[in-house]
């Protein structure tokens, strides 16, 4: 068996092109296919001394010393593997190989830029085809003098988590397929084309009709109804044809613009142009783009149709090398244009007797199925209900949206079920035949057909109805809804009969019973409002009814009804944030009322940027807040600063807070105050004033009885005892305060108690006794969806598992920690998992990735004021630059240590940490002199904190 290469290694990563795809069309030979395809890798990789370290389902991961065995093998791959005899399901795959540095470790290499590398580069490419980089060309440059080689330079590209572009190269060999499409990178030209969540499908003859037209016009619209897909194949043709432009494609969307004024004004914003007053904005365009080799892309221009050929033809006229492709309903009638008709997808012509397999080769079928998959992985296409699929992609006309929104239901109904539905709906639209339609039905015209049909009320309650996101409940539908000219008491009755025609669906959740509708329904209803005072009448009562939900939820958030609070709130806190938004922009007073009233929910759920966010602007556009409200308002700001890190903001908003209360003579909430007060402190390992701080918020409290306030006193007391290495007093605090969290019920605080005493563990050395706590904390934290603390759990577990050694486990958990702590933008929990990592790089002997993770630590530590954080990240460096050779810094790195531990944890100076300067400082003696060792730590202690930084981490 070939051993695993280490060093500068050659990756060959390969996969099956639409596997999945082929799994459900050919359910009976699938197997035997893998089966054959497997022993080709395996057989072919091994005999060109390749060493195969993962299997992932049907990809394979190989490692080669010699880039041209991989290069061989690779060729003799896609050779074996068309010349195989496929039965049913035809194997094709894709190539990608990759050189660079990489290390074997117990069960894997390290390297990630490598093998990141490797893996995109085969993404890029399709089945049967061979891509390589330029790193492996130029190690087996010879080779290529063989006839045997044929390449083809696929240019510089941009690949997906990569920073630098990679030349890359398409390698074949006589005998196999050498035309493929223009391979899937992201490019280095410049664009802003939106990122595609789902799996483009069909469309390969209007593609290349497309691109034939656009050669010899310089306008060219697509139109076709709505639902026709004209916008992905717009965004599909720019991605494909962007070599082609220098200055790259660059896609606007006009569906959020009312007035054609604006067109000019948004492509401005989107080139990032400074607007002239002395020039019309259309003047300014067409001075940036006059010489530029540009694609722009107009999308859904009906409702701008005017404006959009207006600038159309000035910018065209005035920018010879500018091109524009433009969807639309209708065409824009200006000189030059070119109009192509988007078609439905294609469909099954014969229903009857269609088979599983004979359904791929149409693009509705395909459509339908890789989306009844996304929702749905178990769903299957057999040849017992081929012809179900192919009657229902025959109903729906073939239009991609339709079959989109009929694949969703997937995931609730069978396909003979929305089959049932959809065909008793479009039976009596049709009359039964299809050949009866005056003209090609669209999704927009059947929503209006369904719309016609209701009822006066059926439409008055679909119109507010539409308000709602995410989901509602029996109980907001009836609150909001209802009015004079719509009882109350026929809510009910008219949602069952929305639901029974299918435009609302019924689903439980958690917390029960709820409706929903899908977003084109919902957004269709939303435009049917007679006006917009109707419309801001039901978007008030909504808010009424959300904030009256929401109001005096603190206490219940708090305590025994947490879990169920947390629930509720969560299913409906899409329609909260569309309150919110309202709210702030019409009744702002109102807004920050229902901000104070969420407050507690966003601590518990970790929304700390939003709710700031959210705060904040309702407080800038309020008139009328009254003492209390601007007083609670500064609390909560400083809390969610506090909790992002920001301890100078947090301080700030505190003091201005507990000025409020103390003229208030308000006890509760400035012992609220203060407890922030004394956990900033806390998090600053300012024990001082953690224990001044925590210790009056603690006095209050006990003459208030709040047994709330009092145990969130003592687990920030207890987590500076934890951190001052006085465990005894910190055990005994931790079990207090978790005893009166567990008599009130107040899981979240709960889960930050276990969490803790677990950690306690981990800081005297009982790593095994911490895990059980910590997962439970985890546990916990999960089911409360607590994101924050997630993160934090994660990280506890991260570390203690990397004390234990157990690298591979660690390095998952820590780095899902950083990934939360970056969507919470809490850059005080990062460093912490951060720095974890930046470890076991270092014991993996990975010293330049953990230079630079430390480096970040450092910066990070140094931004948000964390002495103890920064110097933990010049303990970090201090080893790496020693390991990398460069001793003076790393004495530099030594004496910033020293002084930021000292000057930042005076309380908790341990043991441990002078072992940690003397194993430093020994091993830097070792290979320097005692002069130029004492020459170097004075000059580290000789610059200041930042000068150290700017040096260290140059």
């Amino acid at each position: 068996m070939t051993e695993a290469p280490t060093g500068n290694v050659t990756f060959l990563f390969t996969d099956i092109e639409g596997s999945t795809m082929l799994a459900q069309n050919f359910p009976e030979s699938i197997s035997a296919a893998l089966g054959k395809h497997s022993s080709i890798l395996k057989d072919t990789i091994e005999s060109h001394n390749g060493f195969i370290f993962k299997t992932i389902g049907d990809a394979f991961c190989s490692a080669f010393k010699d880039s041209a065995n991989a290069i061989n093998a690779a060729l003799d791959i896609q050779m074996n593997i068309q010349n195989e005899k496929w039965e049913g399901a035809v194997i094709k795959v894709r190539i990608g190989i990759h050189s660079g540095q990489a290390e074997w470790g117990n069960s894997n290499y390290t390297g990630y830029l490598t093998l990141a590398g490797a893996n995109r580069i085969m993404s890029s490419a399709f089945g049967g085809q061979i891509v390589i980089s330029d790193t492996t060309y130029n190690l087996a440059k010879e080779i290529f003098y063989n006839s045997k080689y044929t390449l083809k330079d696929l240019g510089v590209r941009r690949l997906k988590d990569l920073i630098q572009p990679v030349r890359l190269y398409q390698l074949t060999s006589p005998g196999l397929k050498e035309d493929f499409p223009p391979i899937n990178t992201l490019d280095a030209r410049p664009n802003n084309l939106p990122v595609q969540l789902t799996n483009f499908i069909g469309r390969e003859n209007e593609i290349r009709e497309i691109k034939n037209l656009l050669s010899s016009s310089r306008l060219l619209t697509l139109t076709g109804p709505g639902g026709t897909g004209k916008t992905r194949l717009s965004t599909k043709i720019g991605s494909e044809m962007i070599d082609d432009f220098e200055n790259g494609v660059w896609f606007l969307e006009l569906d959020s613009l009312t007035d054609t004024q604006f067109i000019a004004k948004r492509i401005i914003t989107m080139f990032r142009l400074t607007v002239d007053r002395d020039k019309k904005d259309t003047d300014v365009l067409i001075n940036y783009l006059r010489e530029k080799e540009l694609l722009l892309i107009f999308d859904n221009c009906e409702h701008l149709i005017e404006g959009c050929a207006k600038i159309s033809d000035e910018l065209l006229r005035y920018c010879p090398k500018l091109k524009i492709i433009a969807s639309s309903r209708e065409q824009l009638h200006v000189a030059g244009e070119i109009v192509f008709a988007v078609p439905s997808l294609s469909m099954p012509e014969s229903i009857s007797d269609v088979s599983a397999s004979q359904l791929s080769n149409y693009e509705s079928a395909r459509l339908f199925i890789d989306r009844a998959i996304s929702v749905n992985p178990n769903f299957q296409i057999t040849n017992d209900n081929a012809h179900v699929l192919a009657q229902l992609c025959y109903d729906l006309d073939g239009i991609p949206l339709a079959i989109e929104l009929a694949a969703s239901r997937i995931k609730v109904l069978t396909i003979e079920k929305i089959l049932e539905r959809l065909s008793d709906r479009f039976k009596l639209l049709t009359g039964g035949k299809r050949t009866s339609l005056p003209r090609q039905q669209t999704l927009k015209a059947t929503i209006d057909w369904s719309y016609e049909l209701l009822s006066e009320n059926e439409k008055r309650l679909w119109q507010r109805l539409s308000l709602f996101k995410g989901g509602w409940t029996l109980e907001a539908a009836e609150a909001v809804c209802s009015d004079e000219s719509l009882d109350e008491y026929e809510v009910l009755d008219l949602l069952n009969q929305l639901v029974n025609k299918s435009l609302v669906r019924v689903y439980q959740s958690e917390s029960g019973a709820r409706y929903a509708m899908l977003e084109t329904i919902r957004q269709y209803g939303n435009e049917k409002f007679s006006s917009d005072e109707e419309k801001n009448d039901v978007r008030r009562k909504q808010f009424d009814f959300f904030y009256s939900m929401i109001k005096d939820s603190e206490e219940m958030l708090s305590g025994a009804g947490q879990r169920i609070w947390i629930k509720r709130i969560k299913d409906d806190y899409e329609n909260i944030r569309q309150c919110l938004k309202f709210a702030i922009e019409s009744f702002p007073d109102d807004a920050v009322h229902f901000c104070l009233e969420l407050g507690k929910y966003w601590e518990v759920q970790s929304y700390f940027s939003e709710g700031f966010d959210y705060l904040d602007n309702a407080v800038k556009n309020a008139k009328n807040l009254k003492s209390r409200e601007e007083g609670k308002a500064e609390y909560w700001k400083g809390y969610f600063k506090m909790q992002q890190g920001n301890y100078p903001a947090a301080k700030e908003h505190f003091t201005h807070s507990l000025e409020f209360f103390k003229n208030l003579n308000d006890k509760y909430l400035e012992a609220k105050v203060l407890l922030g007060f004394g956990t900033t402190s806390m998090y600053e390992v300012d024990f001082e004033n953690m224990h001044l701080y925590s210790g009056k918020s603690l006095e209050i409290s006990r003459e208030l009885k709040n047994k709330s306030l009092i145990a969130r006193n003592l687990q920030v007391i207890a987590s500076g005892l934890l951190q001052e290495a006085k465990y005894d007093e910190a055990r005994k605090m931790f079990e207090e305060c978790l005893e009166l969290f567990r008599e009130l019920e107040d899981f979240v605080s709960q889960a930050k108690i276990i969490g803790n005493i677990g950690l306690l563990e981990y800081c005297i050395y009982n790593y095994e006794k911490a895990i059980q706590p910590l997962e439970e904390s985890l546990k916990i934290r999960i089911e409360l969806n607590d994101r924050q603390g997630i993160s934090i759990a994660l990280n506890n577990l991260g570390a203690a598992k990397y004390m234990m050694k157990n690298l591979e486990e660690a390095q998952v958990e820590l780095e899902e920690s950083l990934r939360i702590c970056r969507e919470l933008g809490d850059k005080r929990t990062y460093v912490t998992p951060l720095s974890t990592l930046g470890l076991i790089c270092y014991d993996r002997k990975n010293f330049n990735e953990s230079m630079k993770i430390f480096k970040e630590v450092v910066h990070i530590s140094s931004e948000i004021g964390d002495k103890y954080t920064l110097a933990k990240g010049f303990d970090g460096c201090a080893n790496n630059l020693i390991e990398m050779k460069e001793f003076g810094k790393a004495c530099v790195a030594l004496s910033k240590f020293i002084s930021l531990m000292k000057s930042s944890a005076k309380k908790h100076f341990i043991e441990s940490e002078y072992e940690r300067f003397e194993l430093i400082e020994k091993s830097i003696k070792e290979n320097i002199s005692i002069s130029e060792f004492e020459q170097w730590k004075e000059k580290g202690d000789a610059m200041s904190t930042e000068e150290a930084i700017e040096y260290v981490t140059e």
